[in-house]
């Protein structure tokens, strides 16, 4: 009996032995590949005058890394600066070797925050102990002018300081070509510590040869050094000459021709509409019916908010009596009463779209998600504008005034690109902004002049008179009420419609579409409420209204249709002199980073 709660204990334990030893054995495979230590760090810099005039460096640094004994590292990642004072260096990677000369397999594809991280080692062979690494690379205008000084000055980061890596020993050596040793004021100074430290270090040796060590270097130490050399030693990078034809005309050539494009199509769209609109007779009069071929959805292309046609043209049919809006718990359900009340096509789509059977009686609940209906009823906004068109209300032209103020502005930004690119091509950091803003600006030119040759809809003479006619609705439902009843009994008035309170109420149920349309709904609405109220009655089109909601129940109608990252330190440039014994560790060219995978 005691035998097996012991077995199960066994058990137990060599089940949850099996189920940790996957995580044991691993651990070692996944521990920081940062985590190991160069022996030493050996460098020599050789500075001299290319045939241009320009600063010329060719670097050697032979390292030693010491890698612990299980799988984790399968070589180093030496991160090197491409930029240093606004100019590209060119960095170049001569080889990179292993201690006997043998060439090593590296990547170097990847460039961030200005430093290129060239991964070297073989991702199927896992490095062990101390292994050698042999880099040898160049780069071009090294040299800087520090500000308000006539020098100029070396002034470089031997070491990494952006690195994790504890270095046993460093030594570097730094050698001067002849002609540069000439030009050589006899100024230099050495700082070693972290980003920003003043602790000066040893420089021996010179004059053309100088030589630095440091023991046990922790990581994020550098070591810095300056040296100064007659003022117009070097030439200076293209990339640090200014050039306002490259640097800056680009701004306002490419920014003008986008304000060209943009503003000349839009005020060129805008004054071919305007002059289409003038077309009619010039004389708005208050109109208080509107033509049966006049329905909502073709009277809001020509004048009133198309966004809400759809709803607009849902009450139309109300109030002609060819549905019934039932106020509903959460949208409005529509009741087909006479499929026949429709007394224009694009009526009939409506009608047909909200209920494709015919059969009197159906209902449609909006507040039931329908996609289908939603896509229809979407749809009818278009088919009006094809019905206007070919009902002779519009037509489509382009604007010539906008098509060439686009055309010139997209010249415009294209020469602010063909500006900049000379700048750009040496690296000069203004020349490459000026060409960035440059494109944005022409896109936009491009945008505009395709948006310029784009046929818009402007009114015919047929159409600028109906606009006219729409307005004289719009005045008339603006009129205060006293007026609307004496326009009512004038002589045409009386003609065409009896005075009388049921005659009235017709009436101005007829208009409450265009009132939508005119975004006066809510004014509308309350008229329509006070001569219900008068007339101990209510809208027979809507059932569940309540004195004083018609306003925002109309408007529920149609709402149912529808980290940071911090560059290094040694990609940029010192303003100032670090020869002078002013400097820190940190303040130059160079550095980069290092780091292990």
């Amino acid at each position: 009996m005691r035998a097996r709660p012991r077995a199960r204990l066994r058990a137990l334990l060599c089940a949850a032995a099996l189920a940790l030893a996957p995580v044991a054995f691993a651990a070692p495979a996944q521990a920081d590949a940062n985590a190991f230590s160069y022996q030493s760090w050996d460098s020599r810099f050789e500075l001299s005058r290319g045939a241009d005039g320009r600063a010329d460096l060719a670097v050697t640094e032979t390292l030693v890394a010491d890698f612990p004994d299980f799988d984790q590292n399968h070589g180093i990642i030496r991160g090197l600066p491409t930029y240093y004072d606004g100019a590209p260096l060119q960095l170049h990677l001569v080889s990179i070797t292993d201690g006997s000369g043998k060439a090593l397999p590296y990547d170097d594809g990847t460039t961030e925050d200005g430093v290129r991280q060239i991964k070297i080692g073989d991702e199927d062979v896992f490095q062990h102990g101390p292994t050698t690494y042999v880099i040898r690379y160049t780069m071009r205008d090294v040299v800087h002018r520090p500000v308000d000084q006539a020098i100029d000055e070396w002034y470089w980061n031997l070491l990494p300081l952006d690195s994790s890596q504890f270095i046993q020993h460093f030594r570097a050596e730094i050698a001067f070509a002849p002609d540069v040793r000439a030009a050589m004021t006899g100024a230099h100074a050495c700082y070693t510590g972290e980003v920003g430290a003043t602790t000066r270090c040893d420089l021996t040796g010179g004059p053309d040869r100088f030589s630095v060590a440091q023991e046990n270097v922790v990581p994020g130490t550098g070591v810095t050094v300056a040296f100064a050399m007659k003022k117009g030693t070097f030439a200076p990078a293209p990339a640090r000459v200014p050039e306002p034809l490259t640097d800056t005309v680009p701004y306002p050539v490419a920014g003008g021709g986008a304000a060209l494009a943009l503003f000349g199509t839009i005020f060129g769209v805008a004054a071919m509409r305007g002059r289409a609109r003038r077309r009619g007779r010039g004389i708005v009069v208050a109109q208080y019916d509107v033509p049966t071929s006049l329905p909502p959805l073709l009277a809001a292309v020509i004048e009133g908010r198309k966004a809400v046609s759809t709803s607009a043209e849902i009450v139309h049919l109300a109030v002609r009596k060819a549905i019934r809006i039932e106020e509903g718990t959460i949208k409005p359900v529509l009741h087909l009463q006479d499929a026949t009340a429709v007394p224009d096509p694009l009526d009939a789509q409506t009608l047909s779209a909200l209920f494709p059977s015919a059969a009197i009686g159906s209902s449609r609940d909006l507040s039931s998600p329908d996609d289908a209906l939603v896509k229809k009823l979407r749809a009818l906004p278009g088919t009006a504008a094809i019905a206007a068109v070919q009902r002779g209300l519009l037509t489509r032209r382009r604007s010539l005034a906008a098509v060439v103020a686009g055309a010139l502005g997209l010249a415009l930004g294209l020469a602010g690109i063909v500006l900049a690119v000379p700048g750009m091509a040496v690296g000069r950091p203004a020349a490459i902004a000026a060409f960035v803003l440059a494109i944005v600006f022409t896109v936009i030119a491009v945008v505009a002049f395709i948006a310029a040759l784009i046929p818009y809809a402007v009114l015919t003479p047929a159409g600028a008179e109906a606009r006219e006619y729409l307005l004289g609705v719009k005045e008339y439902i603006r009129l205060a009420e006293a007026d609307r009843i004496r326009m009512l009994q004038s002589y045409t008035g009386a003609e065409r419609r009896r005075d009388g309170t049921v005659d009235v109420i017709v009436l101005y149920e007829r208009l409450l579409p265009y009132a939508m349309l005119f975004g006066m709904e809510r004014e509308w609405g309350d008229v329509l409420t006070v001569h219900y109220q008068e007339a101990g009655t209510g809208p027979d089109w809507y059932t569940g209204f309540a004195a004083g909601n018609l306003s925002s129940s109309l408007s529920g109608v149609g709402s149912s249709l529808t980290g940071t990252s911090t560059p290094s330190s040694s990609s940029s440039g010192s303003s100032f002199s670090g020869s002078s014994g002013g400097g820190f560790s940190g303040g130059g060219g160079g550095g980069g980073s290092s780091g292990g995978w």
